[in-house]
């Protein structure tokens, strides 16, 4: 049986902040929301050990989301998910450091301990 993922305030969030000049991301991801050194992330299946391999850092637009402090519940798109809850978003995936990307995504990658994120669009 795993134990509960311990989620600490403030959970670090991953956001940027997407202009007209972005583009769109078109890929689509589905993925079980998770915590990674209490960063935010998503992982590719709920039964596996999470790793670097099987994890992204999910970056968030910055105006597309609330976090719940007190429930504990990311409210997306007008729908709550709880940590352990499966998601699907649009976006693309990145590696860190990216010269495009790595400079607008506001979080610490190094506390966070992932190489590989996840831009949601």
């Amino acid at each position: 049986m795993s134990q509960p993922l311990v989620v600490e305030s403030p959970l670090q969030i991953a956001t940027w902040s997407p202009t007209k000049y972005n583009g769109r991301f078109t890929a689509m991801v589905s993925g079980y929301l998770t915590v990674v050194n209490n960063c935010l992330a998503l992982t590719r299946d709920s039964k596996e050990l999470t790793t670097k391999d099987n994890t992204y850092l999910l970056v968030l637009a910055d105006d597309s989301f609330s976090w719940d402090v007190d429930k504990k519940i990311l409210l997306f798109e007008g729908k709550p998910y709880k940590i352990g809850d499966e998601l699907y978003l649009g976006g693309g995936a990145f590696t860190y450091p990216n010269a495009n990307i790595t400079d607008q995504v506001k979080v610490s990658w190094i506390e966070c301990g992932l190489d590989k994120g996840w831009l949601g669009s």
